[in-house]
């Protein structure tokens, strides 16, 4: 009897870790499903892929801006960020140099790639919503490293 239980009660956890290991990875992100949903109105081309590349960078774009909020509001970077809040200090300067390098080295590369397949928007579109999830990752490493807290 107590083996059946245990087993039983076995069965019963792995089941759970299974479904929750499974639905972590079905999870879609918002990109597939904006691609999914254009593929319901017809085909989707270089165009569609644009739309849908715009729609992430801007998400991305949105969780950048929050994670640079919360840093410029931590007392822990006040003497580094010279000033607090997003639109005072080195927090601003380097989210809009970052801004400005991701949006020239962006326009850089579509020139560049004229003619070599993809249409313009598609590239560009490409290109920023690459650098913005690779700079949601980095700045992310700035909140994720152990830091000197103040209090």
């Amino acid at each position: 009897m107590f083996k059946s239980l245990c087993l039983a009660f076995l069965v019963l956890i792995s089941f759970f870790i299974n479904d929750a290991w499974c639905a972590s990875f079905a999870k879609s992100n918002p990109f597939d499903e904006c691609i999914r949903a254009m593929e319901k109105t017809g085909s989707v081309g270089d165009y569609e892929y644009a739309i849908c590349m715009k729609k992430e960078s801007a998400r991305l774009l949105a969780e950048i801006q929050k994670i640079y909020t919360q840093i410029a509001n931590d007392k822990a970077y006040a003497s580094w960020n010279n000033g607090n809040g997003m639109f005072k200090g080195r927090v601003r300067d380097t989210y809009n140099a970052w801004l400005v390098y991701r949006n020239n080295y962006c326009d850089l590369l579509t020139e560049a790639s004229k003619n070599s397949g993809g249409s313009d928007d598609y590239n560009r579109e490409q290109c920023l919503m690459d650098l913005t999830q690779r700079q949601l990752q980095m700045i992310q490493n700035v909140i994720d490293a152990p830091k000197n807290d103040p209090e």
